[in-house]
């Protein structure tokens, strides 16, 4: 699966959406799932995955401030060539200064 064409807002959006079902998920779960144990199970890790992907999501904020974006270790392109570009100058002007 290549996800080099994944930008930043495409993949803040399907975040969302990946929230949303694990919600819907969970609802379900707590109706159809029988057994305590499994119940608890199940919810914890929908719990556990929820709070990732919303980690994840939040990180995506300092993409255009730190010029680097990743999405559970996916390289992401920052999107428009304006920023891409001025991230690009940045990161060459640091490089020179340092080396």
């Amino acid at each position: 699966m290549d996800f080099s064409a994944l930008d930043v807002a495409t993949t803040e959006t399907a975040s969302l959406v990946v929230l949303g079902v694990l919600v819907l998920l969970a609802v379900a779960a707590l109706f159809f799932i029988t057994k305590f144990f499994v119940k608890l199970v199940v919810i914890a890790a929908i719990i556990f995955l929820g709070v990732a992907v919303y980690d994840q999501r939040a990180e995506l904020a300092d993409c255009p401030r730190t010029c680097a974006c990743s999405f559970f270790g996916y390289e992401l392109e920052i999107g428009a060539e304006r920023v891409d570009a001025a991230c690009r100058d940045i990161v060459s002007r640091v490089r020179s200064a340092v080396g």
